[in-house]
């Protein structure tokens, strides 16, 4: 990638010139500061990372000493995590329960609705989208293939745009034990409103509450989880 490009993507387009308290879309950042406030050294994973500073639940960690996998379908957006966290280990794939191949559906070079859901796609992309085959992997396989093959996640992230409950599928939670988890859960019949009931019914809440988890914040479409302690 040129500079200029990679000036454009990294700093001019989502206007960010300086370091900022927050990061994230609504807060996450934050709210995930304050759990960790004493932890340097940290170990995330982000699943759906998009770009290493706009919309991002984990560059204020990588700026406290955090280290960790940032993986995206988009090779763009790997690209530009490659310049701008090239202490993480970057990554351009989908994550999915097996490792195949499957379409990416996109409306631009890079944004934070691409998404491996038709479904998905076909709900918010209303004036049409472009797709492209991108490979798949489970997260356990990607893992495994790291210098952190086997360590406990500290905080995992995940925006996949509608494939949420098939990357928590592919991990093995009782090797990695996820102490924090920030996810989208979306109300299936209409998405980016909040219905509580229809939130709590949802297969992800379900998943992450048999998983020993229980939500501690959530804002609008976004969820942190804990792992209860035993």
């Amino acid at each position: 990638m040129n500079f200029f490009k990679y000036f454009y993507y990294l700093r001019f387009r989502p206007k960010i010139f300086l370091s900022k308290k927050s990061y994230s879309m609504l807060g996450e950042d934050l709210e995930i500061g304050k759990f960790f406030y004493n932890k340097s050294n940290g170990f995330y994973i982000d699943v759906g990372c998009y770009h290493p500073l706009e919309g991002n639940n984990t560059n204020l960690l990588y700026q406290r000493n955090w280290r960790g996998i940032n993986i995206d379908a988009n090779s763009l957006s790997i690209e530009l995590f490659n310049m701008a966290r090239p202490q993480d280990i970057n990554i351009n794939l989908a994550v999915d329960q097996k490792k195949s191949q499957t379409k990416l559906f996109f409306r631009k070079e890079i944004n934070m609705l691409n998404t491996i859901s038709k479904k998905f796609a076909k709900i918010h992309f209303l004036k049409g989208f472009e797709e492209k085959l991108v490979n798949t992997d489970t997260l356990d396989s990607i893992i495994e293939k790291t210098i952190y093959k086997g360590r406990k996640i500290d905080f995992l992230n995940i925006d996949v745009e509608g494939n949420e409950l098939n990357v928590l599928h592919s991990l093995n939670f009782n090797l990695y034990e996820p102490k924090l988890v920030c996810i989208e859960i979306h109300n299936p019949d209409k998405m980016y409103t909040y219905d509580e009931a229809k939130i709590i019914e949802s297969p992800i809440y379900n998943f992450l509450q048999k998983s020993g988890y229980k939500k501690k914040w959530n804002k609008e479409f976004s969820f942190i989880f804990e792992k209860i302690k035993k």
